[in-house]
């Protein structure tokens, strides 16, 4: 039996007063049923054969608030204390590679509705009236059996939506379960239409596929699930469409001193990397295979690497914002910094100081990359050192932003009155760089001293 919300007995309750019944479909009840608890659901899936119009007025003057997702496929939300996404029975008919369906139908019937659904444990049904599962399709054994297998057969369920050839490996692999061989086979022959996913949603399945390890964290044997999930996109040969970069990697025959497939040495740096940086992780060699395949050495890759992460992740790639493509950029070039161990004390300052905002990633890309898929994650030595100086410059309260200097733009236009104000931004710059190597300085008496000798250094460029 399922641990119902309250709430969702009471919202249960309205539908049987008017002779309705009121289900639990999908991952709720899948989840339930295996005894699990995801960290990353937030609403509960709900269906009935009431439809939009008929919910709206069922619900009118209750605690609970009806809204529409996509009224013509019958998706409505309903919000109380928490929220519900509620679907009306429907048949669904698909006519080209889009996951929406060209038109549907709406029906009264449970079986039918569980036969448009993709695989057999998103179709397992909960009334929660008569606390009893229905299962229509067979989604129970499957569970049981820990495989995941499709309601209809597999040539047409993907042929049918292309996304949830991403869904089924996203399944499987977060919850350890097997892919039988006709499902795989079908799914790869579907694979090209990935390429027809809109940015959106490709992003975002693709973000569950490299975070599926973190859906089930309790689930000890699915703790390489984000591994394995790379590895199969790899077999479908879907990388082209997902990360162009990662695709060229996995077609290189080029190897690292140890005599390791680049392509492998990425996918195993993944297996200790926290979802922080395995974006980094699978593009950090990215611009070495290319100045390696066109000039056989590494000399210069690093001018290639916001080229390539803007080109996969940018607009024209998967379409992440601004502040991923710069937070990903700058991890990978932080990850070959001061390798040799050769930069003075001063120099790794000023490079945390210019990066503090990522230098928990880039200590961490360091430590995945050298060490691989090892249980025990040594120090790197590299590494070692900028922890050491970041952490003694937070001892010392370095400053790291201008907001923790002791001195405003105010009190530099008083003290000098003819600066030009379009290079005030670059002179705190300064005055920051020079404190964070001496932050007894970060007082209003030695701020000024410091300005001084910044503007002297310079004149012509801060005075009028």
């Amino acid at each position: 039996m399922l641990k119902i919300p309250a709430e969702l007995k009471v919202l249960s309750k309205i539908f049987a007063e008017h002779g309705k019944s009121l289900y639990i479909v999908g991952g709720f009840v899948r989840d339930s049923y295996l005894g699990l608890s995801s960290l990353l659901r937030d609403d509960i899936d709900i269906c009935s054969n009431v439809k939009p119009k008929e919910l709206v007025k069922m619900l009118d003057g209750s605690d609970f608030n009806v809204s529409p997702i996509n009224e013509k496929l019958g998706v409505m939300e309903i919000l109380g204390k928490r929220r519900y996404e509620y679907a009306t029975f429907r048949r669904e008919i698909y006519e080209d590679e889009s996951h929406i369906p060209d038109s549907v139908e709406f029906i009264n019937s449970l079986e039918e509705d569980a036969r448009r659904r993709d695989f057999k444990i998103n179709a397992i049904y909960y009334d929660i009236e008569k606390s009893e599962y229905i299962d229509p399709v067979g989604g129970i054994a499957d569970l049981r059996e820990k495989q995941i297998t499709t309601v209809k057969v597999p040539k047409i369920v993907f042929n049918d939506d292309p996304e949830r050839i991403l869904r089924f490996i996203r399944f499987a692999c977060s919850l350890g379960f097997d892919i039988p061989e006709e499902e795989f086979y079908y799914a790869k022959q579907n694979s090209y239409k990935i390429q027809f996913i809109s940015k959106t949603r490709l992003r975002n399945e693709f973000e569950r596929l490299l975070t599926s390890d973190q859906v089930y964290p309790n689930l000890l044997y699915t703790k390489d699930a984000h591994f394995r999930a790379m590895i199969l996109l790899g077999e479908l040969d879907v990388w082209k469409y997902i990360l162009p970069a990662v695709d060229h990697i996995m077609h290189s025959n080029l190897t690292d001193k140890k005599g390791e497939r680049i392509y492998d040495h990425i996918l195993n740096s993944l297996k200790n990397a926290s979802p922080k940086i395995r974006l980094a992780v699978l593009l950090h060699d990215a611009a070495k295979v290319k100045t390696m395949e066109k000039e056989h050495n590494f000399f210069g890759s690093k001018e290639f690497v916001p080229v390539i992460v803007d080109t996969n992740l940018g607009p024209y790639g998967l379409g992440y914002s601004k502040d991923v493509i710069s937070r990903v950029t700058r991890t990978i070039l932080g990850y070959d910094y001061n390798n040799h161990c050769m930069a003075t004390k001063n120099a790794v300052k000023k490079f945390i100081l210019k990066n503090y905002d990522i230098i928990e990633n880039i200590i961490e890309i360091k430590a995945v990359v050298k060490n691989e898929s090892k249980p025990v994650i040594k120090k790197v030595r590299s590494g070692d050192i900028l922890r050491k100086t970041y952490n003694e410059m937070l001892k010392e309260h370095a400053p790291f932003d201008r907001r923790d200097l002791n001195i405003r733009g105010d009190d530099i236009i008083k003290n000098m009155p003819n600066i030009k104000l379009e290079n005030i931004d670059t002179l705190i710059e300064n005055i920051l760089e020079r404190v964070a190597l001496d932050p007894k300085k970060n007082n209003k008496e030695d701020l000024l001293l410091v300005m001084h000798k910044v503007i002297n250094s310079n004149r012509d460029y801060y005075l009028d």
